[in-house]
């Protein structure tokens, strides 16, 4: 009964981040405008978050952000929302 029970929660935290992940690529599609697969400083502008924290969340600086950076962001600001 306890490995059924520790599976089923198992089973909803992978569902929520799963979920989690679908809401962020859902997110990043919206502000790619251009859908070049990158949102640049112009696109970032309608995220204030996201706006403000521009030279944190390019990483690499290249003057655009990726989906990893993106994802990267999504998650610090989640864990600082706790």
């Amino acid at each position: 009964m306890k490995k059924i029970l520790i599976n089923q929660f198992v089973a909803i935290l992978t569902l929520g981040g799963v979920c989690g992940a679908i809401a962020a690529e859902d997110v990043f599609m919206k502000l790619d405008r251009n859908a070049d697969g990158f949102i640049s400083a112009e696109e970032s502008i309608v995220s204030e978050a996201l706006y403000k924290n521009w030279s944190t969340v390019d990483a690499n600086n290249d003057g655009r952000i990726d989906t990893a950076e993106f994802s990267a962001f999504e998650i610090k600001s989640e864990n600082s929302g706790k």
